[in-house]
This record gives structure tokens, sequence and C-alpha cells, in this order.
């Protein structure tokens, strides 16, 4: 397919924004990506140590289909960007009541074996045997997959700015962008801070849970929710290295928990909380912001999971902990979309705390949309201000 070659100014470079100008040039664009802190950015949902590859999403075969393709996209990366990215320790989830159609575990198992994958139902005396950490008998009904793991998400995304360098794309760490540029017809670049402007025939803007601060028009559509992530030391590690410990969901449309397996270079055993989380405002979006701070009460609610689930972790000492903010949209489904109002400008947002995984995947779709591509998947995370349903559609997470 040909695409007339154009300037672009992507605004952002999490994992949106990176592979997005990874794309464009792999198409033969000009393309600048611009990011307000250093690449990856500490306060971006795309840093720490990292983040979840599952197939498993509940009833949704749009995304499980996805996910198969993504999952040979990170085997692939693991191959080309030297050195691996990808653990595929496999997936655990377990939940308290059995795996009844209407359950997440119990849609994702279905749907994974009618796809042709070989999940393994497991009883609460199997899980005893194989995964020794969590509390016998309290997660009686779930599944092990294989297939999936985990990604170590900041050194991805810097991996793949340096690969956007090497074919060209010119990189501005540390610029603002404090607006867009409009010639009156069309959006045509962008202004950073210090009032120097970068003129475009393209603007992408993929600035994470910044979108709807720097577009308010965007506010009603998306939000900035705040979930806390700990690092625990175990006091002994056998019991959460990854044969053991794999990736896990703890009855998690309950809970809201999920976590990882004992970090090989870290040490640590990460834990976060896939849920409702908090709102944040846009002082929320400063470095050192105090709504940054995981709370007292949120460190309690962790404390009291782990008594119930992972004994060995209850005194475990916290090494670390942060507010990794969502930008959420109200279905869950992400927004990558021209913007009908305004010529010039595409929006790449509203990954909803799940966009992570389908990184693969995730520039084609964005190049798509700037480039006006035919792409059957766009339309569901088309622009689409009408859609306000009352929960998210992601099906995994807790609300």
């Amino acid at each position: 397919m040909y695409f007339r070659r154009v300037r672009i100014t992507v605004v952002g470079a999490g994992i949106f924004g990176v592979t997005a100008a990874l794309e464009l040039a792999r198409r033969a664009h000009a393309v600048r990506l611009v990011d307000a802190g250093p690449i990856p950015h500490p306060l971006a949902a795309s840093t720490d140590v990292s983040k979840v590859v599952r197939l498993e999403y509940g009833a949704d075969e749009d995304y499980l289909s996805m996910m198969e393709e993504a999952l040979d996209g990170w085997r692939r990366w693991n191959r080309d960007l030297g050195g691996e990215l990808f653990h595929e320790s496999g997936v655990l989830f377990l939940r308290r009541t059995p795996l009844a159609p209407g359950t997440f575990e119990g849609n994702s198992f279905a749907q994974l074996v009618r796809r042709g994958h070989a999940p393994e139902e497991l009883d609460a005396e199997a899980v005893a045997a194989r995964f020794p950490a969590w509390r016998a008998g309290a997660y009686p009904h779930g599944f092990f997959h294989a297939r999936g793991g985990w990604v170590e998400s900041g050194r991805v995304v810097a991996r793949l700015a340096a690969e956007a360098r090497a074919r060209g794309v010119e990189i501005h760490e540390g610029r603002r962008c404090t607006r867009l540029v409009d010639d009156g017809a069309r959006v045509a670049g962008v202004e950073l801070d210090g009032g120097e402007r970068l003129d475009a025939e393209g603007v992408i803007v993929a600035a994470g849970s910044w979108t709807h601060h720097l577009l308010p028009w965007l506010a009603p559509h998306l939000r900035s929710n705040g979930m806390p992530v700990f690092h625990l030391r175990p006091a002994d590690p056998e019991p959460f290295r990854a044969e053991r410990f794999p990736v896990f969901g703890a009855d998690i449309t309950a809970t809201g928990y999920y976590g990882f397996p004992l970090h090989p270079t870290e040490g640590v055993v990460k834990i976060a909380n896939h849920g409702v989380g908090r709102a944040m405002s846009a002082a929320a979006m400063e470095p050192n912001a105090p709504e940054r701070t995981v709370t007292g009460e949120e460190t309690a609610r962790l404390r009291a999971f782990l008594a119930e689930t992972f004994p060995a972790l209850v005194a475990a000492p916290i090494v670390h902990t942060r507010v990794c903010v969502y930008s959420d949209t109200w279905d869950g489904h992400f927004w990558i979309a021209a913007d009908p109002a305004r010529p010039g400008l595409v929006v790449a947002a509203g990954g909803s705390g799940h966009a992570y995984k389908f990184a693969p995947l995730l520039g084609g779709l964005i190049a798509d949309a700037a480039d006006g591509a035919e792409s059957p998947r766009l339309a569901k995370f088309r622009w689409r201000p009408e859609v306000r349903p009352v929960r998210t559609e992601e099906e995994a997470r807790h609300s």
C-alpha cells in the first residue's frame, strides 16, 4: 500500500506514541516524536518494570484475536530488538467460585478452548501442588495458560525509541507540548514550551493521561484514574520464581489484584490493582504531585489481600510504590481516531489500563488512522462521544 510522505508530529512517547512513530517512519513519513520527560517518562503508564501479556479477555473475541497476533509480535521483538524483553511465563487466573459462564475466568476459558488454545483447568489440589505461595484452598477454581506472560515495559519503550531514532525519527525529549497550532483550515503543528513551533501536516496526540488536559474538548470522554502499584521483597524468593508463581489474577473482577513473578534482576514481586482507582486532577500530571503517592488506605487494602492470598508476603517490605494513571474511556476500549472537527489531528489514547500488551499492533492501528487507511479493527476504537455506558466493557476490570 502506498502512502503519500508527509511530516507528522507525534506528541507523547509512551507505548502508543513510540509504536506510532516507528510505524510511520517505516511507511516513509517524516516523523517527530515529542515528550515532556525523558524516554521512558517516569510518570507514564507505560513505565515501570513489567506489564502483563495475556490472551484472556472474557467473551470479547475481538481482543483475543488481536492478542493472538500481538503474542507473535512479542516473540518477534524478542528476536529483533536485541534481548529477551517478553518473558513467556504463562498466566494463572484463579477465583473463589467455579468457572461459570458469565464470569471473566469462565468466559475466558471457554473462548480459549473454542479458538484452539489449551488452558489447563485447576482445582484446589492442583493449585496447592503447583503454586505453593497461594494460601491453600483460598482460590480453588481457575486455570493456567502457558501462552502469555509479561514484558519489561520501561525497557521496551526505551528500545523502541532507539529503533525509531535509528529509522530517522527526530526525537525531542524534555519538551512539553503546550498547544496545537491551527492555520484556520487544519491542525498545522504544535507549539512547545518556550514558544518553539514545529510545523506538520499531521499531528498525533498520544499523551496518555495528559491527553484530555492538552485537548480539553476530550475531557467528557477521557478520565484519569490512579491505581496503586507495589513492589515487595520476599524473605524467601523461591516460591515466587516464575515456574511456581506466574503472572496472576486473583479473582480479579472481585479484588482487582494481579501481579508478577519475582523480577529476575530487581528481586521484587510486583502487585497492582486493576480496579476503579481514584480520580486524578490535572495537578497530578506534574512531577512530585502529592496525588502520585500511594495512600495508607491503599497499602492497608493490599496487606489485607496478602493475608488472604499470599501469607509469605504479609510481612514483606514494600520497597517501591507508584500510582499508575490510566487514561480511561467510558467503555474501556481505546480511542484511536481522527478528530472529525479538526482536520490534521489524530488522537491515540484511552488505554484504560490494558493497552500495553497490544504494543506490536498499536503502531499499525495508529498509523492507519493517520493515513486514512481502511482498518476494520479501528471501528472498535472510533471517535465515539455518544458512548457512555455505566461500566467498562473490559471484563477483567474490577468495578
